[in-house]
Formats: structure tokens, sequence, C-alpha cells
């Protein structure tokens, strides 16, 4: 984690920083990124990130929390929004696309977690990250479930765990080519993600909604 020391310089300062190091986290990996490049395509010396972070590990460390605080951020508001929980769900979709187009390194990153020589770092951080989602999810489902919008027969943890399954991939596919060529290769080429975020939402209704859900709205 970062030392005090980087708390008091400016917030614009802090967000360069972790920006250059997720870039280079996610262009390189955690294990070939240089502390050294970033230090210097952040305009910092080498001494003074050394100031800040005590090794790579912690300064890589820090950047998993603020993709994960700025995910959380991104989501503010979703849950608590004026509309059923299935428009709440596609806003998700829609700002996981907005993310991936914005900011890409920072699902890079996340998605690097996911290799094996990556596991002392999944270990510590794979639950905080992924409790962003749950929680949220979990939120607005028991909340569709309580206004009538969701069958209250769904068992919520195995709904949540197949809606963020659907997110995290719609998100990773993105991003990589192997996951793109996947995804075209399922939807015949015809890729329109508005459409697919569309289609994913009327199948949720079918699946998990109740007459409520399925009523135009007034």
């Amino acid at each position: 984690m970062a030392r005090a020391t980087f708390s008091r310089i400016s917030p614009e300062k802090q967000a360069l920083i972790l920006d250059v190091a997720n870039r280079e986290f996610a262009e390189h990996g955690y294990h070939k990124a240089n502390i050294n490049t970033i230090a210097s395509k952040a305009g910092i010396s080498i001494g003074a990130m050394y100031k800040y972070f005590a090794s790579k590990e912690d300064l890589f460390c820090e950047s998993l929390e603020w993709g994960a605080r700025f995910i959380r951020d991104t989501y503010e508001g979703v849950e608590h929004a004026s509309i059923d929980p299935f428009e709440k769900i596609r806003t998700m979709f829609m700002k996981v696309l907005d993310i991936a187009r914005e900011r890409p390194q920072s699902l890079q990153v996340y998605m690097s977690l996911l290799g094996s020589n990556m596991d002392e770092f999944a270990q510590r951080y794979a639950g905080t990250i992924e409790d962003v989602g749950h929680s949220y999810l979990k939120h607005i489902v028991l909340q569709g479930q309580q206004d009538g919008y969701i069958d209250k027969d769904i068992d919520v943890g195995t709904m949540i765990f197949f809606l963020d399954n659907h997110l995290m991939m719609f998100a990773f596919s993105q991003i990589s080519l192997y996951l793109k060529i996947r995804q075209e290769t399922f939807l015949d080429g015809s890729v329109d993600q508005g459409r697919v975020i569309d289609e994913t939402i009327r199948i949720c209704k079918r699946m998990f909604g109740t007459d409520r859900a399925s009523s135009p709205k007034t």
C-alpha cells in the first residue's frame, strides 16, 4: 500500500501516478512492468516514487484499490435510482461499456488477476474487488423482489452470480482479442453492444421477472 507521504500530495498528482501505473501494468503485466518507467512517465524521480511506495508490489496494490474505488464510484447511484431493477441492471452494463471504452487499462489489470502467476494478489484482493459488484447487484435484486419485479422464489445468490458473470464476460469481451473473437463467433459476426445489452435484459426479465417486469411502463 501507499506510504503516508503519498496521501499528502495533491489528488491530481495521485491520480496521475496511479493512472500511469495502471497503464503500465495493463500493457506489460505486473512482473514485466518497470517502476522506473512508471516514475519517468508520471514525471517524478524514482526517489520520489519510493517515498510514496516501498515497492512495485505496493504500487500495484494501490492501483488495484484505486481501480476498485473507481468502479464503486461508477456504480454509485445506480442502486438508488428510481427505475425498475432490470433498468438498473441495464445501466450497469452500459457503465461497464463506458469503462471499457474510456479506461480499458483498469479492466486489463483486473483481468490479469485471473492468471495463476497472480494468485498471491488474487488471494488478497479478489474479495475486495468482487464485493463491489456483489453488493450493488444484491441490493438491486432484493429491492426488485420487494417491489414485485423479481420472482421471490429466485435464489438471490445464484441470480447475482449469474448476472455478475455476464457483466464480467461482457466487460472483458471489450478488451481481450480472444474474447472479442469469441463474442463475434457466438453472435455470428453481428456485434452490436447495445443490442447485446437489450437482449440480455429481455432474457433476464423472462428468466427472473414477474408479470410486472414485463408490463409496459406508463
